[in-house]
This record gives C-alpha cells, structure tokens and sequence, in this order.
C-alpha cells in the first residue's frame, strides 16, 4: 500500500458561537463536495486531525497535491443554518507538529 503524502492546515474559526465538531465535519465536507463534487472529495482527502471548540482552532488535513484546492474550498465555508462560521488558515505545514508551532 502506498503511503500518500499529506499537508496539515491549523485554521481558526470565526464563530458568532459554539459549534460542535459534528458542525465543522458537516459544514468542511459541505463546502469542499459543492465545490469540487464527489470525485473531488476523494482526490482532496480532507480530514480533521484535531478539532478545539475552546480556542476555536482545528488541523485539518488533506492530500499534498491538492492543497491550493483544499485551502480554496475552507473559504467557502459559512456554516449551516444554526451557525455562522468562517475560516482563517494560520498555518500550512508538512507535519502536525509544524502546524501547531507556536501554539499552546
């Protein structure tokens, strides 16, 4: 099995109030499927690595290749219905530990 190489991205998010991880999964995969459709889903490979609710900040992750796809598809996020978000990419990294660097 191939390893694939991936890239993590520290984001902040910007939010009128709390969300739950369940809402930042649902409103990331939103927006990178409308953007970029299913195909696009499975080439980008976005997951979330860590998710902070108390500091508003998450790593998400995604396939090297396609990260200028995947950082494009995070501005799209607004939320859902319950609750306005937007995200701010702080931080692209080839490691987590990279990502995180200089935060606590």
């Amino acid at each position: 099995m191939r390893r694939v190489a991936r890239r993590y991205i520290l984001v902040k998010i910007v939010c009128d109030r709390k969300f739950t991880n369940e809402q930042f999964h649902d409103a990331l995969y939103d927006a990178v499927t409308r953007f970029f459709g299913e195909l696009g889903v499975t080439r980008i490979d976005p997951r979330i690595v860590k998710f902070d609710m108390e500091s508003s900040t998450a790593i998400v992750s995604c396939e090297r290749s396609a990260t200028p796809e995947f950082e494009s598809a995070l501005t799209l996020i607004t939320g859902d219905a319950e609750v306005s978000m937007t995200l701010l990419v702080l931080r692209v990294s080839g490691t987590i530990k990279g990502a995180t660097k200089g935060r606590k």
